[in-house]
């Protein structure tokens, strides 16, 4: 299957049949099965699970979700977890940490943190909820809407 880039800004003026098959392309993203959970699975940390009730309603109401997007939605929210959790354990312990022979180490929290920071960019970016993210689809609307030829009523008025 080709991979179609629906966002792909190009500095030209799309023809019609482009904004067609963008439209087309758009309409085909809602046909996915809808994403039908509502409740965090059950072996989500506390973070996690409020993380989902947070975000779920948002992204459903802006983003077409189905059931193929539950891993990234998963992995966002463990990562959102995990970062939560690592700053707490950096806060109480410190960013360094004291070996036995006294010399300094950086708290295991911190690359724990950095790792899900990552994972979180990473399934957010996936999701589409980055800003540069939301911005391409923005503007895919905005190029899949036809633009308005002032000279059309003229034309049309015989």
């Amino acid at each position: 299957m080709a991979n179609i880039n629906l966002l792909k800004d190009d500095k030209q003026k799309s023809s019609n049949e482009d904004n067609a098959q963008r439209q087309d392309a758009l309409k085909e993203l809602f046909n996915y099965e809808d994403f039908s959970m509502t409740d965090p699975p059950a072996y989500f940390p506390q973070a996690a699970k409020a993380e989902w009730k947070r975000l779920l309603p948002i992204l459903k109401k802006d983003f077409p979700m189905s059931e193929t997007d539950y891993g990234n939605f998963v992995a966002y929210c463990l990562a959102f977890a995990r970062i939560k959790q690592s700053e707490h354990e950096i806060k109480k312990y410190g960013t360094f940490q004291n070996n036995k022979d006294g010399s300094k180490r950086e708290n295991p929290a911190v690359r724990t943190q950095s790792r899900a920071m990552h994972d979180l960019k990473a399934a957010s970016t996936a999701l589409g909820m980055t800003m540069v993210e939301r911005q391409k689809m923005a503007l895919n609307k905005a190029k899949a809407e036809p633009e308005k030829d002032p000279f059309a009523e003229l034309m049309n008025d015989e």
